[in-house]
């Protein structure tokens, strides 16, 4: 799962939360493509332009329960969410060496892993290189590999 952050509001939306079976990076093409979600072909024919802001594990069920919930901007880091569970630094931002994954992950906010995901991603969008993964060869072990939760196998996985 995914969630995109619109760079300013198209009517009553600002951000877009998607799914896919495949991986971010060919989802975020076909939207970058015009075939994707309805609402990212008409926000790029306005010419807005949007980012990849968080990432999570999940399917389609999940995907709808977080639509459901609304408030995407609550989930969102670049609008500002700071969870005040974690230890933070004199500037206020997330200290990022003493939190731990477990943490992070409970409070929703990207993982080591995910953020370095998140960070090859926006590498390859804004200069067209390459995304590290792609550059060195794979993972030595790759979070989103895993397979689908347990009692999962035959429902929506």
């Amino acid at each position: 799962m995914y969630l995109l952050h619109f760079d300013q509001p198209y009517k009553h939306a600002r951000h877009y939360v998607g799914w896919t079976a495949r991986t971010v990076r060919c989802r975020l093409a076909e939207h970058e493509a015009g075939r994707g979600a309805r609402l990212l072909a008409v926000v790029r024919a306005a010419g807005i332009g949007w980012q990849l802001a968080r990432c999570w594990p999940g399917g389609r069920a999940r995907e709808r329960q977080i639509k459901r919930q609304g408030g995407h901007a609550r989930k969102c880091p670049l609008c500002g969410v700071r969870p005040r569970c974690l230890p933070r630094n004199r500037d206020g931002s997330l200290s990022r060496s003493r939190t731990t994954d477990a943490q992070k992950a409970t409070a929703g906010v990207m993982t080591a892993a995910q953020l370095a995901e998140h960070s090859a991603l926006r590498r390859g969008l804004v200069t067209g290189k390459l995304s590290r993964p792609l550059e060195r060869g794979p993972l030595a072990v790759d979070p989103w590999a895993a397979g689908p939760p347990a009692g999962m196998l035959g429902a929506a996985w």
